[in-house]
């Protein structure tokens, strides 16, 4: 059951539609139990249509949204977080009003106004929250004010607006930068609802997010319960990087690194510390398991996302190492080995890229596993990286690429 304050802190998002069906439902479910809330609701709808229906006045819309768009900039973190917006939406709503009212400029005694021939001030922009910077196919979104699903491939480097929805196909990941420098990974069927450079919805599937050095993200999200939805958020503190995956049932966060600082997940009405390193889970029974372990195969989804980015990017070699070491050596053989090759052919594009991009001699060993291990995955997405291979000087690595093409030239 979503708690008075959570109910009164998105009353102004209700009012103005920017609410995910779930939470919308979620609000509206608890204003047909609470007197209180309620009588808050009716009250900030009626204070609206009056300001409204009293001073008709053509561009009002477009002044509240710039004015709503100087407390949405981020120039610098925002103070002020979406979810006040029911304090300030009527005061930005008044101040429109007398704004056009003191903007009629009198000449020769007769007020001037916009219909006089004069062109109309242009409406404001919706602000840019974040950018789609690379995916492993078609991803789609849906603008602010479109019903339609727009189709973007995965070549584009894409602007999305504040209010912009985004979902991945079965097969497809993606990533994005946000305009305060942070990134955001989705994993496939994943979708995602841009309310701002620091607050994403996650609506259904697994989220990856590296907050930038000056501002938290934070990751809102719900499990559904019955009619009912349980309305939760996880914070991810400045310089860290998080995780979070939603079903119905169940939701978890995991703090992917040692270095991170403690967090605070928030289910309902009630707060849960995240440690470094640790992984979370909660079903809609607020049911709470804990894991202490930092697990580097929690991050195997994000690798073929890796392979496409910049081959000069340390990333995806210092992934590749963590888990490629312990293979034939310890019990994580296993675990390390099966985890990749869940990616099926999509999991050969990083073995390969980092085998042919990593060149240092100690990490020949390395090397040899990656292209023994991409063996049986590759397929015709892998041939350029194993025509690469096939001219390295080390025979081994040369050799095996050799009999892959032959192998995927064959199932032609």
């Amino acid at each position: 059951m979503m708690s008075c304050e959570q109910s009164r802190s998105l009353l102004g998002p209700l009012m103005d539609q920017e609410l995910a069906d779930a939470q919308s439902d979620a609000v509206r479910d608890h204003l047909n139990q609470c007197d209180e809330c309620r009588r808050d609701w009716e009250s900030l709808n009626a204070l609206d249509t009056q300001l409204r229906s009293a001073l008709r006045l053509d561009g009002v819309d477009q002044a509240v949204a710039a004015i709503e768009s100087s407390f949405g900039d981020h120039a610098a973190c925002p103070t002020v977080r979406p979810r006040t917006r029911s304090i300030w939406v009527v005061v930005a709503l008044a101040t429109a009003v007398c704004f056009l009212v003191t903007s009629l400029v009198v000449r020769n005694g007769v007020p001037w106004a916009v219909d006089e021939g004069v062109a109309e001030r242009p409406a404001t922009e919706t602000p840019i929250v974040a950018t789609l910077i690379r995916a492993t196919g078609v991803v789609q979104v849906q603008h602010p004010g479109s019903a339609a699903w727009d189709s973007i491939e995965h070549s584009d480097v894409t602007p999305l607006a504040k209010g912009s929805r985004l979902r991945t196909q079965p097969t497809v990941l993606c990533e994005l930068q946000t305009s305060d420098k942070g990134k955001i990974r989705l994993n496939e069927a994943g979708e995602v609802v841009l309310h701002d450079t620091t607050e994403i919805e996650l609506v259904k599937g697994q989220i990856w997010c590296l907050a930038p050095e000056d501002c938290e993200i934070e990751i809102d999200f719900a499990l559904r319960q019955k009619a009912t939805p349980i309305i939760a958020s996880m914070a991810c503190p400045s310089s860290s990087e998080f995780q979070c995956s939603v079903g119905d049932n169940v939701a978890s966060c995991d703090s992917n690194s040692l270095r991170n600082p403690p967090a605070q997940m928030t289910v309902g009405a009630n707060g849960y510390a995240v440690q470094p390193g640790e992984t979370v889970s909660i079903d809609v029974e607020q049911n709470v398991e804990r894991k202490g372990v930092c697990d580097s195969t929690t991050k195997v989804w994000q690798l073929p996302l890796l392979a496409i980015g910049d081959p000069g990017d340390r990333e995806l070699a210092d992934a590749m190492s963590e888990l490629l070491a312990p293979i034939g050596k310890t019990k994580a053989r296993h675990l390390n080995e099966t985890q990749i090759r869940r990616l099926g052919p999509g999991g050969a594009l990083p073995l390969l890229a980092y085998a042919a991009t990593e060149t240092a001699p100690d990490q020949l060993p390395l090397r040899r596993t990656a292209v023994a291990l991409a063996r049986d995955l590759a397929d015709q997405r892998s041939k350029p990286w194993l025509a690469k291979l096939a001219a390295d000087p080390d025979p081994f690595l040369s050799a095996q690429a050799v009999k892959t093409l032959e192998r995927i030239a064959a199932e032609r």
